[in-house]
């Protein structure tokens, strides 16, 4: 449907005497009741007053969209004006208003307010195209600018091959992964940027790249923080950033995609151009995300088995549980020693990466020391040492003549690199588990004092809360997933509990005080991603208010921790939150520190809110 069939001219006005927000509204509802849209319009005017106590239609630029979908409405329809001297509609953007519609719907309609608001948001993202509306000089020429446009979109909509492609992918699959996505695909449409975007998540591979995509493309966009497939983009150009970019950068991203400014990508030197620290992340994070599945396995069932331990249930059964999770724990160190080696140098790696892991997880070592205990340290070192290992070798083998390149890749290099990285680790995994023992007996220390315990807790819960996501969240999480590995289930139930506080502060301060949020629908869902131990949903509001929010969420997230540790509080999952409360040691206390370390961080944020403002 288009606009000019929903708008005619006895419901447009250029040049009102309107002061307000409600004189505003009131005039919009009038304009459309004399065009006959109407069947009461104190009902529809109801439903606009209704949707804008939920967040303002005033969505910037100096344009509103009041609107609303009532029994009121007899059929769909559209009204205009245009305030040239601007008006305070309480716009997103704090700027004053000048173009105003409002959309009518009838009740039982399906959509088509919806329709006509997509429209109209797409229609009115050119600068140009808003100013003419403003200085229309008469009723008939605001129509058909607005019909010249219409017909001019209808007539390029039709793209065969979007310009800009994206890949999106985090460490854990679940929410940077998507909020990246949806942030590319929003300021595509915003930009009038045709944008296609693969989803690499915990689900798998989903909106796949096709060859023909790539080969049409001006510009890839790569937001990840794991390996992603890149040899299919081969000689073109490609942006890569971290993931978080893709969220808090994706207009940036997409201009520079769309103008072509990414570096033309050679899939055997890129890896050199990039800096260290956030290779050996990414390097590391590839082998963490595909371990996490095990982990929450192996954790799920040796929760189910400390759960029946004093019931009655076949001793087969109980052997059965207990032997598949001896064996799930068992993969989890060769996983992320596998992975990390291929994301280091790709698949002929996997193979030596894990054999090394295998090595640590069983304890072999040429020296006298024992290495008795997993080691998640000395895992991560043989994946590095089985990665490097084989990019040394495919450059060796290189030289060799072409005859022998295929026996080369599935011969030659999985056996020579297996031998290799099999004698260094049985040689260095007894030193490597010295150093393991060590961090182990200072956590112990640690953990051994109360006071000491505590602020060990309060460290690990504001690490989580720091970043959302980032490095230092992830350093976090890393460590506890070590420590559990180890079968110290405190550290990770600190982790988890700092994690989940920042959603839950958003979301309870959303519930408290209505109009803190601009997008106070999208902060309400953190409860959601609180219980499901997603840090991430908080990132948008972080992002805006970092000096006031971000302080708030790290403090009561650091309480979180310490008291986390001070009640003995431990999980024996790295992932879950709320959902497996009933594996944690002490479940009534975890909730009442949950609950209360989110009362204290809504505290803390509505102070830091107040003074901020007094300040101003």
């Amino acid at each position: 449907m288009k606009i000019t069939e929903l708008l005619d001219i006895n419901s447009i006005d250029l040049n009102p005497q309107i002061s307000n927000k409600e004189e505003a509204i009131d005039h919009l509802v009038n304009l459309l009741d004399q065009s006959g849209k109407l069947n009461d319009k104190e009902i529809y005017k109801e439903s606009v007053l209704n949707r804008e106590a939920q967040s303002t239609t005033g969505i910037g630029d100096g344009v509103a969209i009041p609107h609303g979908q009532s029994e009121g409405v007899k059929t769909a329809g559209l009204s205009a004006m245009v305030v040239k001297e601007g008006l305070d509609f309480k716009s997103l953007d704090g700027q004053p208003t000048y173009l105003f519609f409002m959309i009518g719907a009838p009740k039982d309609s399906v959509g088509a307010h919806l329709q006509a608001l997509a429209q109209l948001s797409t229609l009115l993202m050119e600068e140009d195209f808003r100013n003419a509306l403003i200085n229309a000089s008469s009723k008939e020429e605001f129509l058909q600018l607005i019909d010249a446009k219409e017909n001019k979109k209808e007539e390029v909509k039709e793209i065969v091959h979007p310009a800009v492609l994206a890949v999106t992918a985090c460490p854990t699959g679940i929410a940077h992964t998507f909020m990246a996505a949806k942030a590319l695909e929003q300021v595509g449409e915003k930009l009038n940027i045709s944008i296609k975007v693969e989803t690499n998540g915990q689900e798998g591979v989903k909106n796949q790249l096709t060859q023909d995509d790539i080969d049409h493309c001006t510009c890839i966009i790569v937001a990840a923080d794991k390996k992603v497939e890149m040899q299919r983009f081969e000689g073109k150009k490609v942006i890569q950033v971290p993931v978080r970019d893709g969220i808090s950068k994706a207009e940036e991203l997409v201009q520079k995609a769309n103008n072509g400014d990414g570096e033309i990508y050679h899939h055997d030197t890129k890896k050199e151009k990039q800096n260290i620290i956030r290779l050996f992340y990414k390097h590391l994070m590839n082998g963490i995300s595909h371990a996490l599945p095990f982990l929450v396995a192996s954790g799920v069932l040796y929760g189910i088995l400390y759960f029946v331990k004093d019931q009655v249930l076949s001793n087969q059964l109980l052997t059965l549980i207990n032997y598949v999770q001896q064996l799930i724990t068992i993969m989890i160190i060769p996983i992320v020693s596998a992975y990390i080696a291929d994301s280091i140098a790709d698949r002929p790696a996997m193979v030596s990466g894990f054999a090394g892991g295998l090595i640590v997880c069983q304890g072999i070592s040429m020296s006298s020391i024992s290495a008795n205990s997993t080691s998640l340290l000395a895992g991560i070192v043989a994946g590095f040492l089985a990665g490097f290992v084989s990019l040394i070798l495919k450059k060796l083998f290189s030289y060799l003549p072409q005859c022998l390149k295929g026996i080369e890749a599935s011969l030659f290099h999985p056996i020579l690199s297996t031998v290799i990285v099999l004698l260094v680790m049985i040689y260095l995994n007894g030193y490597l588990y010295i150093a393991h023992s060590y961090i182990l007996q200072y956590v112990s220390l640690v953990e051994s004092q109360m006071s000491t315990k505590i602020l060990f807790g309060f460290v690990l819960g504001m690490m989580m809360a720091i970043d959302n996501g980032g490095p230092i969240n992830k350093t976090a999480y890393v460590f506890g997933i070590g420590m559990l590995i180890s079968y110290d289930y405190y550290p990770m139930a600190a982790v988890m509990a700092g994690g989940m506080i920042p959603p839950f502060v958003i979301a309870l301060t959303a519930t408290l005080f209505k109009d803190r949020f601009e997008a106070r629908k999208d902060a309400l869902m953190n409860y959601i991603n609180g219980i499901s131990f997603i840090s991430e949903g908080a990132i948008p509001f972080i992002q805006k208010e970092s000096q006031v929010i971000l302080p708030a969420c790290c403090l009561s997230a650091g309480l979180a921790g310490a008291l986390s540790m001070y009640f003995d509080c431990s999980v024996a999952s790295p992932h879950g939150g709320l959902f497996l409360i009933w594996m944690v040691n002490n479940p009534l206390y975890y909730l009442a520190l949950i609950v209360l370390s989110t009362v204290v961080g809504t505290l803390l944020l509505f102070i830091f809110t107040k003074l901020k403002n007094n300040v101003k």
